[in-house]
């Protein structure tokens, strides 16, 4: 085989494994939770309680829980785009991520200036 040739492969099985590793909707809101509730862990401060720390982590949660519908998604196919406005859950306006092989990123987010 020829370089081009093994270049051209290995692109194609890269690009095939994006496709199979990127995230949906349900992934996205999962990670909406826990990342809410580790900034409700985070606001709390470090108190070191295990009651705490569940309660922080069960709050968190419910209060990243986000319907699918509210969510807009845009599909790459190795990857996607999500745009959320989470009304007052984080200060400010839409957060933009970017789910790519199964782990979200923020791309976009809200100033914190009012």
């Amino acid at each position: 085989m020829t370089p081009g040739r093994i270049l051209f492969v290995g692109l194609i099985l890269v690009a095939g494994l994006l496709y199979l590793l990127n995230p949906g909707p349900e992934a996205f809101q999962e990670f909406l939770q826990a990342e809410a509730a580790a900034r409700a862990r985070e606001e709390a401060g470090a108190s070191g309680s295990n009651v705490t720390d569940f309660l922080d982590d069960r709050l968190g949660r419910r209060a990243g829980r986000v319907d699918i519908e509210d969510v807009g998604r845009e599909n790459y196919y190795v990857a996607s785009v999500y745009r959320v406005d989470l009304n007052g859950r984080f200060p400010g306006g839409e957060w933009e991520y970017l789910g790519i092989a199964g782990w979200f990123t923020p791309i976009e987010q809200p100033s914190d200036d009012p």
